[in-house]
C-alpha cells in the first residue's frame, strides 16, 4: 500500500553505510544487475571531480525503508576561462508500489533545493518518462544530442527481400562511389600528421584540453586525468584512443572509440583550435580503419558548435535520431550560462 505523502522525506545517503541499499534500489529499478557494484565502485568512489550525492526516498520518515533513489555526480566545466562544478543527474529511481508522482517530485525537489545554490548548474539527460517530472520543477532543454551516423557497408541496410548476392554487389559498389566522391571533393592531406591507437590517454592530452580557448563554449574539463578516470578505468566497458598528432606540435585531436556489434561508436572528441582540419582528418583514418575492421557504421552522438556539425555532415554522418539534454541554474549564473554554447559528448554521461 503506497504511503500518504506526508510520510515521505528524502534524506541524504551515507555512501559507505548505505551502500547495499542504493545497489539494490538500482538493481529493482534500473536493470543490469551484473553491473551496479562496478558502477558504484567506479563512479560514486572513485571520481576525480568528487564524492556524487545521493538522496534516498524513505518512508515513514527518518528510520523508514528506502523506496527510491537519485544520485548527483560531480562534473568540472569550464566558461570564459574559468572552472566551475555542475551536477549531472544519475541513477533516478522508485520502487513500482511507490511509483507515484509525489514521491519522484520530491526526491528531484530536494535534490535541486540542496544543491544548485552551490553548484550553479544541474543538467541530465532524463529518459522520456522522466522529463515530465524534470520540466515540472524548472529544468529547460539546454539543446538536443544528435546521434550522427556514417554508413560504411551499405549492402547491410538494403531491403532483406533483395538476395544475399545482388544485396553484396549492390552495397559494394554504392559504397566504392561514395567514398570516391567524397575523397575527390574533400581530399584531406595527411602529410606532417600521424595518427595512432591508444589504450590509455597520457601527458599530451593535458597540452590538447589547456589549448581549449573558445570563451564562448561551456564544456567539461578533458584532461588526462578526467579521460582515464571515464573511459580506461571503467570496469565494465573497453574503449580505445585514436589519436592525431602533428610530428612538430604534438596532439591535435583524439576520439575515444568503442565497438558494438558491428558498429564503432565514437564517445568523445576534441580537437585543437590551431588546427582546423583535424576534426576531417581523425574522422577519415576513423571511417578507413573500422572499415578495414569490419564495422558497419560510425556512429558519434553530440551536442556541439554549429560549425562542427556542418563538418560532421561533409563527412557524410547523417543525423538519425535526437534526445533532450535537460537544465536547470541558479539565478547568479543563469546569464553567462543562457549565453553558452555546450559541448557534450557521451562523456559527459554517467553510464
Amino acid at each position: 500500500m503506497t504511503a500518504a505523502p506526508s510520510s515521505y522525506a528524502a534524506l541524504p545517503a551515507d555512501l559507505l553505510r548505505d551502500r547495499a541499499t542504493i545497489v539494490s534500489l538500482w538493481v529493482s529499478n534500473l536493470g543490469h544487475p551484473g553491473r551496479r557494484e562496478d558502477k558504484y565502485d567506479w563512479f560514486y568512489l572513485r571520481n576525480p571531480a568528487g564524492p556524487p550525492q545521493v538522496l534516498l526516498a524513505r518512508t515513514p520518515a527518518e528510520d523508514g525503508v528506502a523506496i527510491g533513489v537519485i544520485g548527483l555526480g560531480t562534473r568540472q566545466m569550464r566558461l570564459a576561462g574559468q572552472t566551475m562544478d555542475a551536477g549531472l543527474l544519475a541513477d533516478f529511481g522508485v520502487v513500482a508500489e511507490h511509483r507515484t508522482l509525489y514521491p519522484a517530485m520530491l526526491l528531484q525537489t530536494t535534490l535541486r533545493d540542496r544543491f544548485l545554490p552551490q553548484l550553479g548548474l544541474i543538467y541530465g539527460f532524463p529518459n522520456p518518462k522522466s522529463e515530465p517530472v524534470v520540466k515540472r520543477l524548472g529544468y529547460r532543454v539546454a539543446g538536443r544530442m544528435v546521434r550522427h551516423v556514417r554508413v560504411l557497408r551499405s549492402a547491410n541496410y538494403l531491403p532483406t527481400q533483395i538476395p544475399h548476392s545482388i544485396r553484396r554487389i549492390v552495397g559494394h559498389t554504392a559504397d566504392w562511389w561514395r567514398h570516391a566522391l567524397r575523397r575527390t571533393r574533400h581530399a584531406h592531406d595527411f602529410r606532417g600528421y600521424l595518427a595512432q591507437w591508444l589504450d590509455q590517454p597520457d601527458a599530451r592530452f593535458d597540452a590538447l584540453w589547456a589549448a581549449q580557448n573558445d570563451a564562448a563554449l561551456l564544456i567539461g574539463v578533458r584532461d588526462r586525468r578526467y579521460l582515464a578516470w571515464r573511459f580506461e578505468q571503467k570496469p565494465w566497458r573497453k574503449f580505445r584512443f585514436l589519436t592525431l598528432s602533428a610530428r612538430s606540435e604534438g596532439l591535435v585531436a583524439y576520439a575515444v572509440c568503442e565497438v558494438v556489434g558491428k558498429v564503432m561508436h565514437v564517445r568523445d572528441l576534441l580537437c585543437h583550435p590551431g588546427h582546423p582540419d583535424s576534426l576531417d582528418l581523425i574522422f577519415d583514418r576513423l571511417f578507413r580503419d573500422a572499415y578495414a575492421d569490419g564495422r558497419t557504421s560510425v556512429s558519434f552522438e553530440f551536442l556541439g558548435p554549429v560549425g562542427m556539425v556542418d563538418a560532421l555532415q561533409r563527412l557524410g554522418m547523417v543525423a538519425r535520431d535526437a534526445r533532450n539534454v535537460m537544465c536547470t541554474m541558479a539565478d547568479t549564473r543563469a546569464e553567462a550560462l543562457h549565453q553558452a554554447q555546450w559541448y557534450l559528448t557521451s562523456a559527459d554521461e554517467d553510464y
